[in-house]
């Protein structure tokens, strides 16, 4: 029930948010980024089990499953992880389950090694087809890029109502990129005050690996919390807000 009631209340998000703003014709789109996908994307990340291939010499070579692809996005070291420690041995196999298998996960990682150029070519169109790709298919790190993209205009036409949607989807995912994404809008004067409750919440309860992503978290906090009654601060800081 908890989980339809979720499915529910993102669906009822993206569609206020077009009513609102009056961009469901540009939006049309990017409808596949709804709850469904967007969980199901979630909550099955990690269910395509190709993390063994055989070397060789016959051994097994350990490589990329898509959890723990995940979690290399995730923590922003796809560049350290795959080129300067990996040395680009898995190139292929990214390239594969983006292009064939179609993984989120993959597509979202490979779309950035083009447009980065990580061990290959840079190829910006392509780049950007495979991440939005990704988005549309509910992968919550792809979105918060595509939001950035909107935002900046970057590669994609400026629109501001868009980059609220995906960001804030992707930060009530769980990810805490978009987390820390969406809390910085918000006090950059995005979204309205009704949100930063939902959105101290989130970041109180998210743990950065960096040192630059940790300091921005305390500044967003401190941020946030100026807006924000002392009980309504304590009751987020025990309990994580689940949309």
């Amino acid at each position: 029930m908890a989980r339809n009631r979720k499915t529910a209340l993102l669906s009822l998000l993206i569609g206020s948010v077009c009513a609102v703003y009056s961009v469901c014709a540009e939006a049309a789109k990017y409808d596949m980024v709804t709850s469904t996908k967007a969980v199901v994307a979630k909550e099955t990340l990690s269910n395509i089990d190709m993390s063994v291939i055989a070397a060789p010499d016959g051994s097994s070579t350990e490589m990329y499953s898509p959890d723990k692809m995940d979690r290399i996005i995730e923590n922003s070291i796809l560049k350290q992880i795959v080129k300067d420690q990996d040395k680009c041995q898995f190139t292929t196999d990214i390239e594969d389950r983006a292009r064939l298998v179609k993984s989120p996960v993959f597509m979202y990682a490979w779309g950035t090694m083009l447009l980065e150029g990580i061990c290959v070519r840079p190829d910006r169109d392509l780049a950007v087809g495979y991440i939005r790709k990704a988005a549309d298919e509910g992968y919550a790190p792809a979105m918060v890029q595509i939001a950035q993209f909107f935002e900046s205009g970057s590669y994609v036409g400026r629109n501001l109502n868009l980059s609220e949607i995906y960001m804030h989807t992707a930060a009530s995912l769980g990810s805490k990129v978009a987390r820390l994404g969406w809390a910085d809008m918000l006090v950059r004067g995005f979204g309205s005050p009704e949100l930063y409750a939902e959105a101290y919440g989130w970041l109180y309860h998210s743990q950065f690996l960096d040192d630059y992503s940790t300091a921005k978290k305390e500044y967003l906090q401190e941020e946030l919390r100026k807006h924000l009654p002392p009980n309504v601060i304590a009751v987020n800081e025990t309990f994580e807000p689940d949309y």
